[in-house]
């Protein structure tokens, strides 16, 4: 090995020590550029699945919402509807107690007083003006009967309100409590949304976080893989080199040799000695003989 052909080779030694090296510093940061990216991957499935979920609660949001709104659009229609009975309640009251004024007796007492005067009609003799008296009497119990009769319908009526007032108000309870029980769910849902609000932002910039890693990482893998590729490019020329003047050195000796030989077989001709097959040959190669 000539001088020159030991420092390319030293040189080779050297790259090829620089090449392996950068090979496994290669191999360390492709590992390292799958692993962020995998998690990069996996933390951006996870921010959709919250996502997902973020919607879902949306969804159960307006869902409650809507049904809040229905609920208090029926409750005012209840309040006004107990306020018209609120209103008729307070007319068939007043209309009662003002037939009652009208009244001297109870209903029963009116029954008896008109069967009594009657049956006094019927089994006493009378004389016509008694008579008289006795059936305008009869006519007036008659007429306070009659008031008595609209007494009792009005009483009927105002019965019948209360009991509609009583169900409208137990209708209003139950939609109060309704009403607290979606407030309670929506409540709920929104804790629930900013929690998970909270936790998709935190993925998110994990996530970002990977993926700045895994580019960092990435173009550190591209500088050593082109690093290495440089270094097998320079590896070849530099090996081309050694087998060129491997050869021209090989070509050269070969020459000298053949120089040599045909020198040695030219005094043996001129001696007339016996030439071996390779001496005769470098002879008759140059047409010496």
């Amino acid at each position: 090995m000539t001088r020159d052909t030991a420092l390319i080779q030293q040189k080779v030694d050297a790259m090829e020590a620089q090449a392996t090296s950068l090979k496994e510093r290669l191999s360390a940061l492709e590992i390292e550029v799958e692993k962020w990216a995998s998690k990069r991957n996996s933390l951006n499935d996870t921010c959709k699945k919250i996502g997902g979920e973020i919607r879902q609660l949306q969804i159960e949001r307006d869902r409650v919402n809507q049904k809040i709104r229905e609920l208090k659009s029926e409750r005012e229609y209840l309040r006004g509807e107990l306020e018209v009975q609120y209103r008729k309640y307070d007319v068939e009251k007043k209309q009662t107690m003002v037939l009652t004024y009208r009244t001297f007796q109870s209903k029963d007492g009116v029954r008896r007083q008109i069967e009594e005067l009657d049956w006094k009609i019927q089994t006493t003799s009378l004389t016509p003006h008694e008579e008289a008296q006795i059936i305008t009497q009869i006519k007036r119990l008659e007429q306070e009967a009659l008031v008595h009769k609209e007494i009792a319908v009005l009483k009927q009526r105002v019965r019948r309100i209360r009991l509609a007032i009583t169900a409208i108000k137990r209708q209003c309870e139950e939609i109060n409590t309704q009403i607290d029980a979606f407030e309670t769910e929506r409540q709920e849902n929104h804790v629930q949304r900013l929690s998970k609000i909270k936790e998709v932002k935190r993925v998110k910039t994990e996530a970002d976080d990977a993926h700045q890693r895994f580019l960092e990482y990435l173009k550190e893998a591209n500088e050593a893989r082109s690093k290495h590729v440089n270094y097998i490019n320079q590896l070849r020329d530099l090996s081309s080199q050694i087998h060129v003047i491997e050869e021209a050195k090989r070509k050269l000796s070969a020459d000298a040799e053949l120089e040599a030989r045909r020198k040695t077989a030219t005094e043996k001709l001129k001696q007339k000695k016996k030439m071996s097959f390779q001496e005769f040959k470098a002879l008759s190669d140059k047409g010496l003989v």
